[in-house]
C-alpha cells in the first residue's frame, strides 16, 4: 500500500517545536499589542465581553471546501463504495439533527407564548395558527425525509449484514460493528422523539388547531362571506391533512418505526444476522452509557438515552421480539440518569415513554417497575437538592484552578516553553472541553449554580486569545500522536501477515484512509469518515484491546479539540433561562441583599442574551420580535423593582437621615445596627440587556432630580433641605444632579396655592367667597389678623410653580364636588325633605292660576318646620346644613375662577414686555435678513418659541366652568336621580334662612364676640347657580318668580306698617318705637334679598353656556321685576322720607 519511509525522529521532532514556538510568538506579539490599544482606549462602557456583537471573533472550528467523495479515495473502491455510502447517510442524519435543533424545536416550544393578560381576542386564535402552519409543514416534511433516511440506514446494513452467501464483490463484515451508524440513527429518531413531547404536551396549539380547522370549513361552505369556493381551498385541505395525520397526531416516531422496511428488495424484518449485530451494537452503546454516567456528569448523556431507547425500541418494533436483556439495562441506566430534558421544560420519562409507543412492551416495564423508578427519582431529587450547594462549590474551584494554570501556563514566553509546557496547555484546555459536560439543562438548578455555571462562559471568553494560541497544538499535537500510532498498527499488520487475503487488504485500505483523514484539517467530515474507517478496520483481531481503547481516547480528544468553541457554546448556553425565569426575582433579591459578588451581574445578564436566538424564532405573534420585547420588558421589569428602585429607596433614605442627623433620629450606630452600603451597585458598569444599556448611576441621578424638584415644588420652603441632599449625594456617592432652578417665593406670597389645593375641603369652611372684588377672606382666626386670598397670591404661586397646577386645580375640585354632589344627593332624597318639597309643588299647582308668584309663607314655613326635625349642638337646622353645602360648593367654583384669573394675570405679567400681541415680528425673519452667524439665528428661533408660547397662553382661554358642569350633568339629570327634579323648590326656603344667617353675620360684626361675624359670603350665591345649571332647572326656578314676590311681599308689609304709624301718630311714643324698629327690619330684610337676587344673578352669568335660550324668560322677569318696582317706587319713596323723618 505505502513503501517504508525512514525518518529520524528526533529531527522532526525538533522542526515541529520551532515551528510552533515562531506560531506562539507570533500571536502573543499580536496580542500585546491588542492590550495597549484596550489600555490606551480605557473603560469600555459596556460590559467587558459580549459573544453576539463583539467586533472581532474567533472562530476556531476547522474548515475545508472538500466533498465526502473528493476526501475518500483509497487503491480499494469497494471499500471507498461502503465508506462513502455510510459516511454521507451519517452526515445527511447529523444535518437533520442540527434542522431539528435549530429549525423546529424554538418556534413550537415558543407556541403560545406572549398572549397578553386581558387573553386572546376574536380571530386572533386562527391568525397565530395560520403563522405557524409553514414551520407545520415543515415539520412534516422533516419528517417525511427522516423515513427515508432511517430507511435507507437500514438497507445499508441490511446489504451489509446478510445471511445468505456473499455474491461478487460483497465487502465481509461479520466482525465488524459500525456502532457510528447507529448512534447517528438513535440522534435522528430522537429528534422525532422531542418533537412528539412538544407537540402533545402543547394543549393550546391543539385548541387553535382545532378552531383554524372549522374556519377552514365554514370558509368553503360560506363562499359569499370569506370569497373562497371549496375548489380553490383544496390545496390547503390536503395540507391541513397532511400536517394532521404526520405531526398533529403526535406519532411522528411511530410513523418512522413502523413504515415497511421490507420494501425495493431489501428483507429486513427477517434478517437474523442484522438483528443480532443491532442488538450487539444497542447493548454496547448502553453499555458505555452506564460506564460514562459514574464517571461524570449524568447530564451530559441525556441525549444519548433518548437515542439508544429509540433505538432499542426501533430494533423491537422492526424485528418483533421482546428483550428483557434490553429492558432491564434500559432500566438500570433510567436510574443512573433519572432526568431527561428535552428542549426548554419538557421532561421525558423513559419507561413510561416506551409503554405508551410500544404497548407490546408493557410486560417488561410493568407498574412495579416504574413505581421503583418514581421511588428513585425522589430520593435522587431531594440528595441534590442537599448536596446542590457543595457541587456549586465544587464546580467553581474547579473553575477557578483551571483558569489560574491556563493563565500561569501562557504567561512563559515563547523562547523558554517546551514541548511539555505545549503539552500542558493542550491539557488544560481538554480539561475545559471536559468541563462542558457540566451542562445547565437541569430543571433542578438554583440561582447559585447558575451563577457559577455563568462565571464559566465568562472565564471561556475572557481565555479566549489563549485557547486560540493553543488550539492549533493542540490539534497537531493530537493528530502527530495518531498518526505514529496508526502508522505502528500498520506496521504490525503488515508485518505479521504473510499472506494477504481480502480482509486483510479491506483493513489496510481502512487504514490508509484514516491516514488520509489524518492529513488535513480536523473537519467534522474527515473525523466521520476517520470513525467509519476505524469501525471497518477492527476485526479479525487486527487491533488489540488497549490499542482500541488508547484510539477511542486519541479519537475523543481530536473531536474536544476541534468542537471546543462550539461544545462550550452549547454546554454554557442558558437559553432555558426563558422557561424557568421564575428565579429572576429569587436571585435579584438575593443580589440586592448581598454585594459580596455585585459585579457578578453581569454575568446572568449575559445568560439572559443567550434566551435572545430562540426567541427571534417565534412566528406565531404577528411580529417576529414581539415575545423578544417583551421578554426584555419583563426582565426590565425585575431589575427595575428588585434593583433600581431599591437602590434609589436605599440612597434617598441615607440621604434624608443625614441630613436631618441633627434631630432625634434611632440610633444609626454601625455595630448595632448594620448599615447598607449601595456604592458597589452604584459603581457598576452599565448593565446589557438584550441590546439596551442599563445604568444604575444614572437611573438613580434621574430618580433624586425628579424627587428634588417635584418636593421642591411641593414645598418650597424646604429647598435648602434638598440643596443639601444634593451636594451629600455628589460627596458620598458621586451622584451628579440637575439643579432644579425653581423661583422662590415673594414677600407676599400669601396662602400657597399648593397647600389649598391639597385641603380644599378644609379651604371651603374656614374662608368666605367675595365675587365682585374676587377674594377669600378667612372666616375666624386665632391670630389678630384675617388672611386672604387674592388674584395676586394666586398669580404668585403659579410663577412659582408653573401653569399646570391650574388644571391639578381643577381635577381636586371635581374630586371634592363629587362627594358634595353625593350628600346632596342623600339630603333631597330623604323622606321628610322629599314630602315638604312634594306638598309646596302640589301647592303651588293649585295657587298657580290665581296667584303670581310663590308665595313667601310657604318658604318661612318650610324654614321654620324643618327646625323640629333636629338640631345639632352648634343649634344648626338641617336646612342650615344643607345651606352650608351649597356655600362649600360654591366656594370650590370661586376658587376655580380665582384661580382661572390668577393664571390670566400671570401670563399678562409675563407677557407685558411684548408690545402687540396682534403682530408679532418675528425675530428669525429679522436676523435672516440681516445675515447673522448661526448661533443667533439659533437663539432667536429660541426666543420665537418662547413669544409664541406666551401668546398663545395670554389667548387661550379655558371654560373651566362648562366642564364642572358637563362633567356632572349626565349623571344628575338622569332619569335615576329623579328626586332632584325639585330641588328648585327648596330654594325659596333656601334663600330665607340664608337671609337670616347673613343679618346675624353682619350683626355680629358690630359686638365684641365676632364669633360667627361676617360682611360677605357670595359662596352660596356661586353654588345656588351652579347647582341650577347642573340641574338645567333655571326655567324652573324662574316660573316661581320669587324675587319679584319678596319685593312686593316687604313692600306691602312696610306700607301696612307706615298706615299703622300714620293712623297712630298722636298715641303712645313706645308703639311708635316699636312699628319704626320693625320698619327698619323690613327694610334690612330687603336689602338682604337684593343683594342676594344681584349675586345670583351674577353668578348666573358664568354658567350661561347653552341654556341662553332661556334669556328670554329671564328677560321677561326681570322687565316684570322692574316694573313692579317702578310701580311701587314712589310708595318706597315716601316711606323712607318718613322714617327719615321719625329718626
Amino acid at each position: 500500500m505505502t513503501a517504508d519511509v525512514d525518518y529520524d525522529e528526533n529531527s522532526h521532532k525538533t522542526v515541529a517545536e520551532l515551528e510552533l514556538r515562531r506560531y506562539n510568538s507570533t500571536v502573543e506579539q499580536h496580542g500585546d499589542q491588542l492590550e495597549e490599544i484596550i489600555e490606551a482606549l480605557g473603560p469600555h462602557p459596556l460590559p467587558p465581553w459580549d459573544p453576539y456583537f463583539d467586533s472581532v471573533r474567533l472562530k476556531m472550528t476547522p474548515f475545508e471546501q472538500t466533498s465526502l467523495v473528493q476526501l475518500i479515495r483509497s487503491d480499494n473502491k469497494l471499500v471507498n463504495k461502503v465508506v462513502l455510502a455510510l459516511s454521507a447517510v451519517c452526515l445527511e442524519a447529523s444535518h437533520l439533527v442540527e434542522e431539528a435543533r435549530h429549525q423546529l424545536y424554538p418556534p413550537l416550544v415558543l407556541y403560545g407564548n406572549g398572549v397578553g393578560e386581558e387573553g386572546e381576542t376574536t380571530g386572533e386564535s386562527q391568525a397565530s395558527l395560520s403563522r405557524i402552519l409553514p414551520t407545520l409543514h415543515q415539520v412534516a416534511c422533516y419528517v417525511r425525509r427522516v423515513q427515508k433516511v432511517s430507511q435507507n440506514m437500514m438497507h445499508q446494513m441490511t446489504s451489509l449484514y446478510t445471511a445468505e452467501k456473499k455474491f461478487s464483490g460483497m465487502i465481509d463484515v461479520s466482525d465488524v460493528h459500525f456502532q457510528v451508524i447507529y448512534e447517528h440513527l438513535g440522534f435522528l429518531l430522537g429528534t422525532l422523539i422531542t418533537l412528539d413531547e412538544i407537540i402533545l404536551g402543547n394543549s393550546l396549539l391543539h385548541e387553535h388547531w382545532g378552531a383554524y380547522r372549522r374556519l377552514v370549513r365554514s370558509a368553503g361552505s360560506d363562499q359569499q362571506r370569506f370569497g373562497q369556493d371549496k375548489t380553490s381551498l383544496q390545496p390547503l385541505e390536503k395540507l391541513l391533512n397532511d400536517v394532521e395525520n404526520l405531526v398533529m397526531q403526535g406519532t411522528m416516531f411511530l410513523s418512522v418505526v413502523r413504515q415497511p422496511y421490507d420494501c425495493d428488495g431489501f428483507t429486513v424484518a427477517r434478517n437474523g444476522v442484522l438483528r443480532e449485530e443491532m442488538m450487539n451494537v444497542i447493548l454496547g452503546w448502553c453499555g458505555q452509557l452506564e460506564q460514562s454516567s459514574l464517571e461524570g456528569w449524568w447530564c451530559d448523556y441525556q441525549p444519548q438515552v433518548v437515542g439508544v431507547t429509540a433505538l432499542g425500541i426501533l430494533h423491537q418494533v422492526i424485528f418483533n421480539t421482546q428483550d428483557k436483556k434490553l429492558a432491564r439495562t434500559l432500566i438500570n441506566i433510567f436510574k443512573k440518569i433519572p432526568c431527561v430534558t428535552l428542549v426548554g421544560s419538557i421532561v421525558w420519562l423513559g419507561e413510561r415513554y416506551i409503554t405508551s409507543v410500544a404497548p407490546t412492551l408493557s410486560q417488561l416495564y410493568d407498574r412495579k417497575t416504574q413505581d421503583a423508578l418514581l421511588t428513585h427519582r425522589t430520593n435522587h431529587l431531594a440528595q441534590k437538592t442537599q448536596s446542590i450547594a457543595k457541587d456549586a462549590q465544587a464546580v467553581n474551584l474547579q473553575v477557578c484552578g483551571w483558569a489560574v494554570n491556563l493563565d500561569a501556563a501562557s504567561k512563559k514566553h515563547s523562547s523558554q516553553m517546551k514541548n511539555q509546557d505545549l503539552s500542558q496547555r493542550a491539557s488544560l484546555l481538554l480539561q475545559l472541553c471536559f468541563a462542558e459536560s457540566y451542562n445547565i439543562q437541569d430543571p433542578l438548578l438554583k440561582p447559585t449554580v447558575f451563577l457559577f455555571l455563568i462565571i464559566l462562559v465568562t472565564s471561556m471568553h475572557v481565555q479566549t486569545l489563549k485557547l486560540s494560541l493553543q488550539i492549533n497544538h493542540v490539534i497537531h499535537d493530537v493528530i502527530h500522536l495518531k498518526k505514529l500510532e496508526y502508522s505502528c498498527v500498520s506496521l504490525q499488520v503488515r508485518v505479521s501477515s504473510a499472506r494477504l487475503d481480502d480482509r486483510r487488504l479491506d483493513i489496510l485500505m481502512a487504514f490508509s484512509l484514516v491516514e488520509q483523514m489524518l492529513s488535513g484539517s480536523g473537519t467534522k467530515e474527515r473525523r466521520l469518515v476517520m470513525r467509519v474507517a476505524l469501525s471497518l478496520a477492527n476485526q479479525a483481531r487486527a487491533l488489540r484491546d488497549e490499542d482500541i481503547s488508547s484510539l477511542l481516547v486519541l479519537l475523543r480528544r481530536l473531536d474536544l479539540a476541534c468542537e471546543v468553541q462550539s461544545r462550550v457554546r452549547e454546554a454554557t448556553n442558558c437559553s432555558i433561562l426563558y422557561h424557568h425565569r421564575v428565579i429572576l426575582p429569587t436571585y435579584l433579591d438575593q443580589f440586592f441583599q448581598s454585594f459580596d459578588h455585585v459585579r457578578h451581574i453581569h454575568f446572568m445578564l449575559a445568560a439572559v442574551e443567550d434566551c435572545a436566538l430562540p426567541l427571534e424564532k417565534c412566528c406565531h405573534l404577528p411580529a417576529s420580535d414581539q415575545l423578544l420585547i417583551q421578554f426584555k420588558n419583563e426582565v426590565y421589569g425585575y431589575i427595575k423593582e428588585y434593583v433600581l428602585e431599591k437602590t434609589c429607596q436605599a440612597v434617598e433614605t441615607e440621604l434624608r437621615l443625614s441630613t436631618h442627623a441633627h434631630l432625634q433620629l434611632d440610633s444609626r450606630n454601625p455595630f448595632q445596627t448594620p448599615l447598607k452600603d449601595v456604592s458597589p451597585l452604584l459603581c457598576l458598569r452599565p448593565l446589557t440587556l438584550l441590546g439596551s444599556v442599563i445604568s444604575v448611576k444614572d437611573y438613580v441621578e434621574q430618580y433624586l432630580e425628579r424627587t428634588f424638584y417635584a418636593l421642591t415644588v411641593v414645598a418650597p420652603h424646604d429647598w435648602r433641605t434638598y440643596e443639601e441632599m444634593r451636594n451629600l449625594a455628589a460627596s458620598k456617592y458621586s451622584l451628579f444632579t440637575v439643579p432644579s432652578h425653581l423661583p422662590s417665593h415673594t414677600l407676599d406670597q400669601g396662602v400657597d396655592v399648593l397647600e389649598i389645593m391639597r385641603n380644599i375641603h378644609v379651604f371651603v369652611q374656614h374662608y368666605q367667597y367675595n365675587l365682585n372684588q374676587q377674594f377669600f377672606v378667612e372666616a375666624t382666626s386665632n391670630n389678630k389678623h384675617l388672611s386672604t386670598v387674592t388674584i395676586k397670591h394666586i398669580a404668585n404661586s403659579i410663577r412659582t410653580h408653573g401653569a399646570g397646577i391650574i388644571n391639578t386645580t381643577v381635577n381636586f375640585t371635581y374630586q371634592f364636588l363629587r362627594r358634595k354632589f353625593h350628600v346632596f344627593s342623600q339630603f333631597l332624597y330623604d323622606e321628610h325633605i322629599k314630602s315638604r318639597l312634594l306638598k309646596d309643588l302640589q301647592h303651588w299647582r293649585e295657587v298657580k292660576a290665581s296667584q303670581e308668584y310663590f308665595p313667601y309663607e310657604r318658604a318661612e314655613k318650610f324654614n321654620r318646620g324643618i327646625r323640629k326635625l333636629g338640631l345639632t349642638p352648634e343649634g344648626l337646622s338641617y336646612l342650615d346644613q344643607f345651606r352650608g353645602l351649597l356655600t362649600h360648593i360654591g366656594n370650590a367654583m370661586g376658587y376655580v375662577r380665582l384661580v382661572r384669573s390668577g393664571g390670566l394675570h400671570c401670563s399678562s405679567n409675563a407677557a407685558r414686555f411684548i408690545p402687540d400681541f396682534q403682530d408679532v415680528v418675528s425675530l428669525v425673519q429679522l436676523c435672516e435678513d440681516a445675515h447673522v452667524s448661526p448661533e443667533t439665528i439659533r437663539a432667536a428661533e429660541n426666543l420665537d418659541a418662547v413669544i409664541n408660547n406666551l401668546t398663545r397662553n395670554f389667548h387661550q382661554d379655558t371654560d373651566y366652568f362648562k366642564l364642572l358642569v358637563d362633567v356632572f350633568a349626565p349623571a344628575l339629570r338622569d332619569n335615576k336621580n329623579g328626586h332632584l327634579k325639585n330641588f328648585y323648590l327648596i330654594i325659596p326656603p333656601l334663600t330665607v334662612n340664608f337671609v337670616e344667617h347673613s343679618i346675624t353675620a353682619k350683626d355680629n360684626m358690630n359686638k365684641k364676640n365676632k364669633s360667627g361675624a361676617a360682611f360677605t359670603d357670595d359662596g352660596f350665591a356661586m353654588g345656588l347657580a351652579y347647582a341650577l345649571k347642573v340641574l338645567e332647572q333655571n326655567s324652573a326656578f324662574d316660573s316661581l318668580h320669587w324675587w319679584s314676590g319678596v319685593r312686593r311681599k316687604f313692600i306691602k308689609e312696610r306700607e301696612k306698617v307706615e298706615q299703622q304709624r300714620q293712623s297712630g301718630s298722636g298715641a303712645d311714643d313706645k308703639l311708635q318705637q316699636t312699628l319704626a324698629l320693625t320698619l327698619s327690619r323690613l327694610q334690612q330684610y330687603q336689602q338682604e334679598f337684593e343683594l342676594l337676587y344681584l349675586s345670583v344673578s351674577s353668578a348666573r352669568v358664568f354658567f350661561r353656556g347653552d341654556w341662553a335660550s332661556s334669556t328670554s324668560i329671564t328677560d321677561s322677569q326681570s322687565s316684570d321685576t322692574q316694573s313692579t318696582s317702578s310701580a311701587s317706587s314712589n310708595k318706597e319713596k315716601a316711606i323712607d322720607k318718613s322714617m327719615e323723618s321719625n329718626a
